[in-house]
């Protein structure tokens, strides 16, 4: 900001200076600093009788950030020539990158051009409140780049110690700052000293929906459609999309893991060291990690495959042949009776059998409207089972994921035999052998349970997208068939020509069983 003082006094004309603070941290009303910063720089031009034209200021910003605004004005003060004394509080304030940047202020103290290095305007004088003169010739200059670099050692001292500080804070359980991972949150720890993580309930929740999908059989795109419609957005991204997403499932963070630059940290055992609740379960992740891996393809498109078009896409059989019916578009035009000579369009949607048209057999092929008939199956479904609980499945591994921890405790330690082939190590290999070789043996038959959601179908009908509804249709009949039918009114679809067994019922669709 800039705060012109009134014009210089009567008599001599004093030489206008131009102050510049810096603060790291954003000033509150409890900062005295700034202050302080600004009255000994003041203090500095009554001494020297400099008139103050302007007083700039960064609030809460980095000295290792070089296009701070007022930083920039301020200098820009002296190359304009609206100043011809320039003063800060100390080096560190104007920077703490070390020479690159001091070299860019003598530049503008000097009055020359960056760029070739001659002398373009009038220099300027530059001071700080410590003593820092430039009318001091050489011992200035040699003092200037000695403060400089000593700021800049500072600064990556202190983030040195910084790091160092998080290292030992997530070692220790806590949490020590930073973006919080999708699916957490920040809570004071148990035992009152710092901040650990919890489950976000409602970030935990949809990421356990998405794994659900992807486990179910449904592509990683269909759920990244799923909760840029239905789930909480992104951390820093506008909308989720397939890395993401992948990351977000498949990351040791979700398993409440520590690693230090990407490196996961073990246990005195050789196993991962969590001690942040998980939010997906070992087994889930790792049958995440195995999907995932094996639907990615880059030689496919990267928008992945394509959607479905309607509710009845690639569900409804055709009573001739059997085979799924497709959606097809025609584009018709008319001319009304009440308008002959107006010409008018309309695109005719429907569900039809294309076996017979592409040369192979069908005997009796159905075509049907598809918007009265999608009503229809909507309300079939709907009168069926709206009323009943909706539940959802989940699959859980009988040593509830002891065996996989094994598996990758054994994978982590056979990576540290190369580098570290200790007799320790070795004895720790041979007991996570042993204990794998335990988990083997015991009875590992997979526990499928339905997990009620407190909605009824009726209620998930109408949350889910098309995608979302035709996955209830496909989970709730065993046969969705049509069979021919006479040409009805418009938007009118005669409930017989469906055929829709559900799957608790008894049937065979193969008449050989019949």
């Amino acid at each position: 900001m800039s705060l012109p003082i009134t014009g210089p006094a009567l008599g001599r004309r004093r030489l206008r200076a131009s102050i510049y603070i810096r603060l790291s941290h954003a000033a509150d009303a409890s900062n005295t600093s700034l202050d302080d910063m600004i009255n000994k720089c003041r203090a500095l031009l009554a001494a020297e009788d400099f008139e103050e034209i302007a007083l700039h200021i960064d609030d809460g910003i980095s000295g290792g950030v070089r296009d701070r605004p007022e930083f920039i004005a301020w200098l820009d003060d002296a190359r304009h020539g609206r100043c011809e004394v320039l003063v800060a509080h100390h080096v560190d304030r104007m920077t703490r990158e070390g020479l690159n940047v001091a070299a860019m202020i003598l530049d503008v103290q000097e009055g020359k051009d960056p760029v070739t290095g001659k002398i373009v305007r009038p220099p300027v004088r530059l001071m700080d409140t410590t003593g820092l003169d430039s009318d001091n010739g050489t011992a200035f200059r040699i003092m200037f780049l000695i403060k400089a670099e000593t700021a800049r050692d500072e600064r990556e001292n202190a983030r040195r110690r910084v790091a160092g500080r998080a290292t030992r804070l997530r070692l220790a359980g806590r949490w020590p700052g930073g973006e919080v991972p999708f699916g957490y949150r920040i809570v004071p720890a148990r035992d009152g000293k710092g901040k650990t993580l919890a489950q976000h309930d409602e970030e935990a929740a949809a990421l356990k929906d998405c794994a659900s999908l992807i486990l179910r059989g449904q592509t990683l795109g269909r759920a990244v459609r799923w909760m840029n419609y239905h789930g909480p957005s992104p951390r820093r991204a506008e909308q989720w999309s397939r890395t993401t997403l992948a990351q977000a499932l498949t990351g040791d963070h979700i398993l409440g893991r520590v690693t230090i630059g990407n490196v996961l940290q073990r246990d005195a055992k050789g196993f991962p060291f969590a001690p942040f609740p998980e939010v997906l379960d070992l087994p889930t992740v790792t049958a995440l990690r195995q999907a995932l891996a094996r639907n990615a393809d880059p030689t496919k498109s990267p928008r992945g495959p394509r959607k479905p078009a309607r509710l009845g896409s690639r569900l409804i059989e055709c009573s001739g042949c059997g085979k799924f019916l497709t959606v097809t578009r025609t584009k018709t035009a008319y001319r009304p009776r009440s308008r002959p000579g107006e010409v008018r369009r309309y695109e005719l949607i429907t569900y039809r059998c294309q076996e017979k048209s592409e040369g192979r057999r069908c005997e009796r092929p159905v075509l049907v409207s598809a918007l009265p008939f999608e009503q229809y199956l909507e309300r079939r479904f709907l009168e069926d089972f709206g009323h009943a609980p909706m539940f959802e499945e989940r699959v859980i591994v009988a040593d509830g994921g002891a065996l996989a921890a094994v598996e990758e405790a054994l994978a982590g330690l056979l990576a540290r035999l190369a580098t570290a082939a200790t007799a320790e190590t070795f004895a720790q290999l041979q007991a996570l052998q042993a204990q794998r070789d335990e988990l083997i043996a015991a009875p590992r038959e997979p526990i499928v349970t339905r997990v009620p959601t407190g909605l009824t179908m009726a209620e998930e009908w109408e949350a889910r997208d098309t995608e979302g509804r035709r996955e209830l249709l496909s989970d709730a009949y065993e046969l969705l068939r049509l069979h021919p039918g006479k040409r009805g009114g418009k938007g009118y679809f005669d409930p017989a020509r469906l055929e829709a067994i559900p799957f608790e019922g008894a049937h065979d669709p193969d008449p050989e069983f019949v």
